[in-house]
C-alpha cells in the first residue's frame, strides 16, 4: 500500500504531466533521502525557473531536486 506521501506525489506528477511539464522540482530540508527513492536528484538552484529562484529563500538551506517526467 502507498503511503499519503507517495500518493500525493503521484498525482502531482500527473497533474504537471497533463499540463505539458516535462519536470517536477520540490525543495525540502529534511526529506532529501525520499524524494531520491523515487526518482529526484539533487540540483543547483540555477534550475529553477526564475520566478521560483527569484523566491528561494537562502536562510532556509533548503535542497532542491528534480525529477523528469518525461
Amino acid at each position: 500500500s502507498s503511503s499519503r506521501g507517495e500518493v500525493l506525489l503521484e498525482r502531482i506528477a500527473a497533474q504537471a504531466k497533463q499540463s505539458g511539464l516535462s519536470k517536477l522540482f520540490v525543495l525540502t530540508t529534511r526529506s532529501i533521502h525520499w524524494f531520491q527513492e523515487r526518482g529526484f536528484t539533487p540540483v543547483d538552484i540555477d534550475l529553477l525557473p526564475e520566478s521560483k529562484k527569484q523566491l528561494y529563500n537562502y536562510q532556509r538551506k533548503s535542497k532542491v531536486l528534480m525529477a523528469d517526467l518525461g
